[in-house]
């Protein structure tokens, strides 16, 4: 699956019925501007997690909205150049994230300030931060037998991409492209993990994008809705033996697509 995109090809393929390899190109395409599109409807550029550092103008409040979403962590926030701690308790000073949904994280998020403000300036609040659709830190224990994959639970969503495997003790282990050694491991693309027989029993934790699965079918059904229309362009209605006519629905996203798109689209901008 391209980097960015919200469904892979076999997945529309099987969504159409279609067997053949003749329109693998124009399918391909077809994801990556539904994808797109998607996103630019939803006022998000991206949904894959990604490392990001934002500026904002203080707003003389102890709350700021964060421009993506969900968040899986902070690096750095700082104040006119000074960096602010993380708060370490209920009752202490410094930066906070408010909780994200669960099953899965949906809502747009603050950071806030305990006992303080975001002083009033232009681009003068820096937060670095990591956000997107992130499984973190799914255990599982390495199998002993050779070629045997580890698949990975994806409970809100279909797997989208690799955010790195680490031991129960944070160590990092390193992707390969086949043959892992200790430490190492394979991926198949899909959510399967293959890992070294010497790491056989060894408990690991798993970090991996995905793409919710509403975004995932509103991705499908777009798809699926354009590349039919190739039969009908230009066409509203279809007599059938002079008996029966059929009309099409002709519009620029199904509303279907647009109701379901509506829960996840970035509605403030600062």
């Amino acid at each position: 699956m391209a980097q960015g995109d919200l469904v892979s090809l076999a997945q529309l393929k099987a969504h159409l019925g279609v067997q053949s390899s003749g329109d693998d190109i124009l399918l391909a395409s077809m994801i990556s501007q539904i994808s797109r599109a998607i996103c630019t409807y939803l006022n998000r550029p991206f949904v894959w997690p990604r490392d990001v550092l934002d500026m904002f103008d203080g707003n003389g409040r102890p709350k700021i909205q964060l421009r993506h979403w969900p968040v899986v962590s902070v690096s750095s926030v700082s104040i006119d150049g000074r960096l602010v701690p993380q708060a370490t308790s209920e009752f202490g000073g410094g930066w906070t994230v408010e909780a994200g949904d669960d099953e899965p994280p949906g809502a747009m998020q603050m950071l806030m300030l305990r006992g303080g403000s975001f002083s009033r300036g232009w681009q003068n609040v820096s937060i670095a931060y990591r956000a997107g659709y992130q499984i973190s830190n799914e255990t599982c224990v390495a199998p002993g037998a050779a070629s045997s994959f580890v698949i990975a639970a994806q409970p809100y969503g279909g797997y989208a991409c690799d955010c790195g495997v680490t031991y129960a003790n944070g160590q990092s282990l390193t992707n390969v492209v086949a043959s892992p050694a200790q430490g190492q491991y394979v991926l198949d693309g899909a959510g399967g993990y293959l890992f070294s027989v010497a790491d056989g029993g060894q408990n690991l934790l798993l970090n991996y994008g995905y793409v919710p699965m509403d975004l995932a079918s509103c991705a499908l059904e777009w798809a699926a809705d354009r590349y039919r229309y190739r039969e009908r362009i230009a066409m509203t209605s279809k007599s059938l033996g002079g008996q029966e006519t059929t009309a099409f629905r002709i519009a620029a996203m199904p509303e279907y697509v647009m109701m379901t798109l509506r829960s996840f689209a970035r509605i403030i901008a600062n």
